[in-house]
C-alpha cells in the first residue's frame, strides 16, 4: 500500500508541476487474445456498435482510433480516445451504453432486435482479458503534423514506451526535437506526439510516429539527420532512459470522423 500510495503521488507531483499548460487525457485500451480469424469479425462488430453509440447524446470524445498490432509483443488491437477532461472520460461510457442500448430497444423487428443484442454481447466478449490506461498529453508537444494531414489513409504508426531516471518532460521534448519535429518538417513522418503515465498500468512515457507507409517507416529510421542540434537531444534523451523499453508498430484501421459521424475505416470510400 506504500509503494502505491508512493506512486500515486509522485505522478500528482508531477503533473501539478506542468500545469502552467493545458493537459488533456487519452484512453488506452489493449485488446489480447484474438486469433487471426476474428481479426475482421471484431473490426466490423467495433465500426457497427461506434457508428450505434455515435447516434443520440452527443459523446465527449475530442477524437477516437482503431490500431492492429503488426510487430513487437503483445496485444492483437488498441483503441485510443481523446478527451479535454477526466470527467469527459467518465462520463462518455455512460453516453456509449446509453445510445446503444437506445437503438436496440428501439428495433421493432424481434429477430433483428435479438441478433444485435447477441453482436453486442459478442463485441464486449473481445473486452476478455483487455488491459488499459490513461495518459496525459500537453498541447506543445502532444501532437505535430504536416500541413493537411489525411488520417483517412492505412497508415502505419510506431511506438515506443520507456521510463525515465529523471525527468518525464525533459526525456519526452528531447525525443520531441530530436525525431518528431524533424521528421515531420521534412515529411518523412506525417504525425507525432508524447503522452505520459496518468492511471492504470504502462510506461512513464510514450512516444509516436505516423509514417504514410512501411517503406516510409523503414527510410526514416535507417536515415536519421545529422544535425548537431538533433544529436545533442538525442544524447538528452538517450541519457534519461531507465531500464528496458517497449517498441511497437501498427496499422489503422479507422477513426471516428465528425464530419460523416461514423467509424470511418481507414481508405477512400470505405
Amino acid at each position: 500500500m506504500k509503494k502505491i500510495f508512493i506512486a500515486i503521488l509522485i505522478t500528482i507531483l508531477y503533473f501539478n508541476s506542468y500545469a502552467q499548460e493545458k493537459l488533456t487525457f487519452e484512453s488506452a485500451t489493449y485488446f489480447n487474445n484474438i486469433s487471426a480469424n476474428e481479426v475482421p469479425r471484431f473490426i466490423e462488430l467495433y465500426k457497427k456498435f461506434t457508428d450505434m453509440s455515435l447516434i443520440g447524446e452527443k459523446r465527449t470524445i475530442t477524437g477516437e482510433y482503431l490500431f492492429r498490432h503488426w510487430y513487437g509483443a503483445g496485444h492483437t488491437f488498441v483503441a485510443y480516445q481523446q478527451y479535454e477532461t477526466m470527467d469527459d472520460y467518465h462520463k462518455d461510457a455512460d453516453i456509449v451504453n446509453s445510445n446503444i442500448r437506445k437503438q436496440i430497444d428501439a428495433t421493432k423487428n424481434k429477430k433483428e432486435k435479438k441478433i444485435l443484442e447477441n453482436e453486442w454481447s459478442e463485441l464486449r466478449g473481445f473486452w476478455d482479458g483487455h488491459t488499459d490506461e490513461i495518459r496525459g498529453t500537453y498541447e506543445n508537444t502532444a501532437m505535430l503534423t504536416i500541413d493537411n494531414v489525411d488520417f483517412d489513409t492505412p497508415f502505419v504508426m510506431s511506438v515506443g514506451r520507456y521510463n525515465s531516471s529523471g525527468s518525464w518532460s525533459k526525456l519526452g521534448n528531447a525525443f520531441f526535437d530530436w525525431r518528431i519535429k524533424p521528421e515531420v518538417t521534412k515529411g518523412t513522418s506525417i504525425a507525432g506526439g508524447v503522452s505520459y503515465h496518468y492511471m492504470g498500468s504502462g510506461h512513464e512515457v510514450e512516444v509516436w510516429q505516423c509514417y504514410n507507409s512501411l517503406v516510409d517507416f523503414a527510410k526514416a529510421v535507417s536515415t536519421p539527420s545529422q544535425d548537431e542540434s538533433i544529436a545533442e537531444a538525442r544524447k538528452t534523451f538517450w541519457s534519461l532512459v531507465e531500464g528496458s523499453h517497449e517498441d511497437q508498430i501498427y496499422l489503422h484501421i479507422g477513426y471516428v470522423n465528425p464530419d460523416k459521424g461514423i467509424f470511418d475505416l481507414a481508405g477512400k470510400e470505405r
